[in-house]
């Protein structure tokens, strides 16, 4: 898979692959992934090569957070251009407008939150106003440069390649472009997390098919790496059992002596992950753990083999 975004933008690319009973990933389930992105003049090229490189999860430190502007410094006392336009955009929009819809790609729109956040600025002494910088605070616009887009295009196209045809050893793992001020490139070697819940192997936990989520849940709270008490269990989304709020644990409870292998569709197995208090560093604490379930006895073969969601 390859793809390419924004720096800023929120990955929703998952790389996950499956594991044998001792963890190790299996080599037909591997699919790599190279990713770039860019923002102005900085940008990155990445392989993840699951089970064994950082997926996106691992790693998602090196993303920055969202700016968010507090609404009493935007009401009160602005100090930026971007304070005006988010004034005019957040406040004064639904003074005027009461019960419109605000929408960002009507020109009409767009240059009423100008002429407001114009007005803002002028009132308080701000400098710095565009309709071109409104467009870029109201739509979260990131800038995009055609020859920083050109070189980590041109870096995965690379690194592609090297997948493909096995003509040279990958990029390990990450590579950051710079071209602000002259020309810096790094690569950087970070490192996986092995209790990742997206690309991590999970504890491998074995059931008999008559096995109760009940006496599930029981085996949490006894098994030595886990050690979870009071535990929710969910799969693919849905809620196996939930211990709160009492609305969900009334509407979850019947699940309780119903059997896991019915639970989980009659699979060998499968991935839940179950949420409760565990103990660390001394201390009980709130621990969300990924948890492969095999069933003894059902397609011996594929036993070892674990599905990651």
């Amino acid at each position: 898979m390859l793809c390419m975004h924004g720096i800023m933008m929120r990955h929703i690319f998952i790389c996950t692959a499956e594991y044998d009973a001792n963890d190790n990933p299996l080599e037909e389930t591997v699919k790599p992934m190279v990713d770039g992105g860019t923002e102005g003049f900085k940008g990155h090229a990445r392989v993840i090569i699951p089970g064994t490189t950082p997926c996106f999860e691992c790693n998602i430190w090196l993303f920055p957070p969202q700016v968010k502007f507090p609404l009493c410094t935007l009401a009160e006392t602005p100090r930026t251009a971007a304070h005006c336009i988010e004034y005019a955009h957040l406040i004064k929009w639904d003074e005027v407008h009461p019960g419109k819809p605000f929408d960002a790609d009507d020109a009409e729109h767009m240059q009423w939150i100008y002429s407001e956040a114009l007005k803002r600025a002028e009132l308080f002494g701000i400098s710095g106003v565009t309709y071109s910088l409104t467009q870029g605070v109201v739509k979260n616009i990131i800038p995009a440069i055609a020859s920083t887009n050109a070189i980590i295009s041109a870096a995965c196209a690379l690194e592609a390649f090297k997948l493909i045809s096995g003509c040279s050893k990958n990029v390990s793992n990450y590579l950051t472009y710079n071209g602000l001020e002259g020309t810096h490139i790094k690569v950087t070697e970070f490192v996986r997390d092995k209790d990742c819940l997206v690309c991590g192997p999970g504890t491998l936990i074995e059931l008999d098919t008559s096995s109760t989520l009940a006496e599930f849940i029981k085996m949490l709270e006894e098994h030595p790496k886990l050690r979870i008490s009071k535990a929710s269990v969910t799969h693919e989304g849905n809620n196996l059992y939930m211990q709160s709020p009492e609305v969900l644990e009334q509407m979850t409870r019947p699940n309780l002596s119903v059997p896991m292998f019915e639970l989980l569709k009659e699979a060998p197995y499968a991935t839940v992950h179950a949420t409760g208090m565990a103990e660390n560093n001394g201390k009980r604490v709130s621990s969300l753990r990924k948890l492969r379930v095999a069933f003894k006895g059902v397609e011996a073969s594929k036993m070892d083999v674990s599905e990651s969601s």
